[in-house]
């Protein structure tokens, strides 16, 4: 990966102030003596809702709630969700949110403060949104960036997507509790941290489109692009052992989601952190994905999403002198073909009609994917030594993956390999975002490069 000045490089207080929505993080010990400080300063509120799981409700919930308690907090009401079955991001969950705080006696002047993991912090941020209320972040586990991002991952009637919501006000986050956390916990938000990489990557393949017409493509924000990736290698090298619980290495792993978080505060959007490697993650939270009956997490599915994409740069980008051709006899689906295609791959799906909707929105006519075809062979060597710059190549991301104990194969995570590869045809349809998956179909090699992929011995195995 190519190489920055570290003094140049945004420190966590720096993109803080960058964000717009969240005004204050506290990560230090004994952080949450401040929570009562922070109700003051920055909420209008004379209560507070509680809302965790009983893991969380154990790990810091309890704590807290004493912490409040003696300061004269006023715990209006609590929601703790059952441990088992494992919380889903579920918009039932944020209904259930907004009935617990809608029957307070001042509902208006209550703070949800939301005591957990990227779940928990997901439901409570949305149902404050639809409450028209700011809230309070109290993280359990290095997991996710979302605990510092605008908008919430939900699955709603089937179809997982991100809504609109603000970021907390503000958060409190006790090392030693995150360091307690299950190790997996803290392998998750390695392997969603890594994905960065490929996100870096497509920001590049859709900046280099875009001009182009092609729909869900946007444009490099230099400002943004530097809070996430310059710093990116530092922080996983940083971070690697976090989920053998060395202390400074969760802090670093919570650091580094904190800022990806931030940067999608000031996008107002996914795109700086998110790539193809989350639409792999997205159909397998919509298929509801477990092993062993227990469901996988976000960052373990991100994980192989991963490197399936990394896979599938380094086939796109295999050959220095030009790009892979099409076979000989495609032809490109037409309008109504491509509906067919996308309602027959998801048939029987909740998120059926919404999908099918999505992928037409962003399906490219003839003289748009004519002119992406051109440009990027035109610019080929150019655009392959920016993307190349910032990939981490397979084999080093998959040792890397290994030390931070993250799963390396689809078989871990309760899938077959020639499944995690199939899904690419189904991540390609969804989200109106240009990335990796929809330059491998405008080029009309989608089929070809995943053929490729079948065939390695490296990739995936």
């Amino acid at each position: 990966m190519d190489n920055y000045d570290k003094a140049s490089i945004p420190s966590l207080t720096d993109c803080l102030n960058a964000a717009d929505e969240t005004r204050e993080l506290l990560i230090n010990r004994g952080c949450y003596t401040e929570i009562p400080a922070l109700l003051e300063r920055f909420y209008q509120a004379d209560g507070v809702y509680l809302v965790s799981d009983e893991n969380t409700r154990e790990a810091a919930g309890k704590l807290v709630g004493a912490i409040l308690q003696e300061a004269g907090v006023p715990i209006r009401g609590e929601l703790c969700f059952p441990a088992n079955p494992r919380l889903h991001a579920d918009y039932s969950s944020i209904i259930a949110i907004k009935e617990g705080v809608s029957v307070l006696p001042n509902p208006d002047a209550t703070v949800p403060v939301a005591i957990g993991g990227g779940t928990v912090n997901d439901l409570v941020k949305r149902a404050a949104a639809e409450l028209k209320r700011t809230y309070l972040c109290i993280p359990t586990a290095s997991s996710v960036d979302g605990y510092t991002a605008y908008g919430a991952a939900i699955l709603y009637d089937g179809y997982k997507q991100t809504m609109s919501c603000p970021a907390p006000l503000s958060l409190a986050a006790e090392p030693e509790v995150l360091a307690k956390a299950p190790p997996y916990l803290s392998s998750s938000g390695f392997g969603d941290l890594t994905s960065k990489i490929i996100a870096g990557c497509d920001w590049i393949v859709s900046d280099t489109v875009e001009p182009l017409g092609a729909p869900g493509a946007n444009r490099i924000d230099t400002r943004i692009w530097n809070m996430t990736q310059p710093g990116l290698m530092d922080y996983l090298e940083r971070s690697i052992s976090a989920a053998q619980g060395n202390s400074d290495a969760v802090i670093a792993l919570f650091e580094a989601l904190a800022i990806t978080g931030f940067s999608m505060q000031a996008f107002k959007g996914s795109r700086p952190v998110s790539g193809c490697e989350h639409l792999f993650s997205h159909v397998w939270e919509m298929e509801d994905l477990s092993l062993d009956g227990i469901p996988v997490t976000h960052g373990h599915k991100v994980t192989i999403g991963t490197l399936a994409a990394t896979a599938c740069y380094e086939i796109f980008f295999a050959d220095p002198s030009g790009p892979p051709s099409p076979p000989r006899d495609y032809v490109r689906p037409g309008p109504s073909q491509r509906m067919n295609a996308v309602s027959s791959a998801f048939k029987g799906n909740r998120s059926h009609d919404q999908v099918v909707k999505t992928a037409l929105e962003k399906y490219t006519d003839d003289k748009t994917v004519a002119r992406i075809r051109e440009a990027v062979t035109d610019n080929y060597r150019e655009l392959r030594d920016r993307v190349l710059a910032r990939l981490l190549p397979y084999e080093k991301l998959r040792e890397m993956l290994g030390k931070a104990l993250c799963p390396l194969k689809p078989e871990s995570i309760g899938l077959a390999r020639n499944q995690a590869i199939a899904t690419a045809r189904r991540a390609q349809m969804m989200r109106n975002k240009y990335c990796l998956l929809d330059l491998l179909w405008d080029m009309g090699v989608l089929e070809t490069t995943l053929s490729r992929l079948e065939d390695s011995k490296t990739y995936l195995c």
